[in-house]
């Protein structure tokens, strides 16, 4: 018993979606149902990532220019990076090929008059330096999955009148906020990715609602506290993956509550990681190790909760 919940509950949720196993976990959208939902999910707003490669010898530089860019915790602005933008992560991956992660949260009415989301969004990336590499190599991603709590905070550290914007290290007291990348095995699980990308696109654009599964999602998102999740696919040249990000008040309570439920969501769940996964250790086992840095994170004081809030 030493899963991570998030992955198990977020990854069943695509197969067993696109495995098509029931009526009631897919059907078409009739009269209000969907627009009736008291959470937040990709009909309401997208998630995306954009990846700077770094130079592996100035690591700490890359890191003090953070802590700058971040010194005023009134002004989220320097880390969400763009007008409309609702949350926003920095995460530094300091592997082999280091790489500057930038998550952010925008709102899709903010984006209804976007040409092109993802290059205006990837333009916006908040941090300049000589040692970050300009652009990156163009990646096919897709939105999967995101989902908001209803009560989450209006701070960067869960607090009610907390700073907006803060450095990894000033997050050690507050909000666990993290990034896990996890390979897709060749075939199979691929094309179920892609099914599942497809049946996205329909519930973001209103055509379907998923019914009792989107209501056992949110239910769990209240009881570990997951303040915000999301998971955009990558396909990426030498496979797929997914990244989902988390933002939560404690990993550990995300644990306990995941176990402590019957939520066919999370228990479906268990059924399908060992088949679609490279290395399933990944999320199967407690701590959840990601090699990731968190170097700062921000929330609009605004930000929505509900969709009528979007």
């Amino acid at each position: 018993m030493d899963a991570r919940p998030w992955g198990r509950r977020s990854l069943a949720l695509g197969t067993v979606v696109v495995a098509g196993l029931g009526y009631a976990q897919y059907r078409r959208r009739r009269g209000s149902a969907a627009s009736d939902s008291r959470y937040i999910t990709e009909r309401h707003a997208s998630a995306f990532l954009v990846r700077r490669r770094i130079d592996g010898d100035r690591l700490e530089s890359v890191r003090e220019a953070v802590v700058e860019r971040c010194a005023d915790p009134d002004d989220p602005q320097s880390l969400l990076g763009l007008e409309g933008a609702t949350t926003a992560s920095l995460f530094l991956d300091a592997g082999d090929d280091p790489e500057l992660i930038w998550y952010v949260e925008v709102p899709r009415s903010v984006m209804v008059d976007w040409k092109d989301p993802e290059s205006r969004v990837d333009a916006a990336f908040p941090l300049e330096h000589d040692a970050i590499a300009t652009g990156e190599a163009r990646v096919d991603r897709e939105l999967l999955v995101h989902a908001v709590n209803p009560n989450r905070p209006r701070s960067a550290t869960g607090t009610d009148d907390g700073p907006l914007v803060v450095s990894g290290a000033e997050l050690e007291n507050g909000v666990d906020v993290d990034l896990v990348q996890l390979h897709l095995k060749p075939g199979l699980a691929e094309r179920l990715a892609d099914r599942f990308a497809g049946l996205s696109r329909r519930v973001a654009a209103g055509e379907i609602d998923l019914g009792p599964i989107e209501r056992w999602s949110g239910e769990m998102l209240e009881a570990e506290n997951m303040y915000t999740e999301s998971i955009v696919l990558e396909r990426r040249p030498e496979g797929y993956v997914l990244c989902g990000y988390m933002e939560t008040e404690a990993m550990g309570g995300v644990y306990d509550a995941y176990y402590d439920t019957w939520n066919p969501v999370a228990r479906l769940s268990e059924l399908v990681f060992g088949r679609v996964l490279e290395e399933p250790r990944q999320i199967l086992e407690y701590p959840l190790g990601t090699g990731l840095e968190v170097l700062a994170h921000a929330v609009d004081p605004d930000r929505p909760r509900k969709p009528q809030e979007c």
